[in-house]
């Protein structure tokens, strides 16, 4: 339906500038010789996609970019179980709920050092500096490359998303409600 790749590293959100998607292009290109999966950047086009575009287009291995568009709710996990792992370095995150998803899909997780997602993750993802292009790079690398590695945090990670679930989430919100009452 959406045209991907048999192998690939897949973004999956709105395309913004705070999802950093021009140096997830970069970072992919210095590894794209090496590297057999393609990079898949799916979402719904947000503001200021100018640039992401441009950066894919300008690429030497432009034709391995791929942009499929909006991706329909109900296929996001077997596109994210799909991929050979989840790239998601954003600038700043409210929570962060992709890379749970994906962690529950099996797939490994390469994301930011910052925001709360150092917290969402735990030691169950890759984490890396945003701003530090060869440091995603260095990332993306080890998560194409690295079959013990993407073992492991295909494990680790189904572990750490299956500690959220929303019937946790109302137990912990009613304990502090409860905590604030008894205040």
């Amino acid at each position: 339906r959406y045209r991907l790749p048999d192998s690939f590293l897949l973004y999956l959100g709105t395309l913004e500038p705070r999802k950093n998607l021009v140096r997830v292009i970069h970072a992919w290109e210095r590894i794209a010789s090496e590297c057999p999966q393609d990079l898949v950047i799916a979402g719904r086009a947000g503001w200021k996609t100018r640039r992401v575009y441009r950066a894919a287009a300008r690429s030497r291995h432009a034709a391995r970019v791929h942009f499929p568009g909006f991706i329909a709710e109900d296929d996001q996990p077997a596109l994210m179980s799909a991929a050979h792992a989840f790239v998601w370095p954003t600038l700043w995150e409210g929570f962060g709920l992709p890379p749970l998803e994906a962690m529950a899909c099996g797939t490994p997780v390469i994301t930011s050092n910052v925001s709360s997602l150092p917290e969402v993750v735990g030691d169950a993802a890759l984490l890396v500096d945003p701003y530090d292009e060869e440091d995603v790079a260095s990332a993306m690398r080890r998560a194409a490359t690295d079959d013990a590695l993407r073992l492991a945090l295909r494990e680790k990670g189904m572990g750490r998303a299956a500690e959220f679930t929303w019937l946790r989430t109302a137990e912990l919100t009613l304990a502090s409600y409860q905590a604030a009452l008894d205040m």
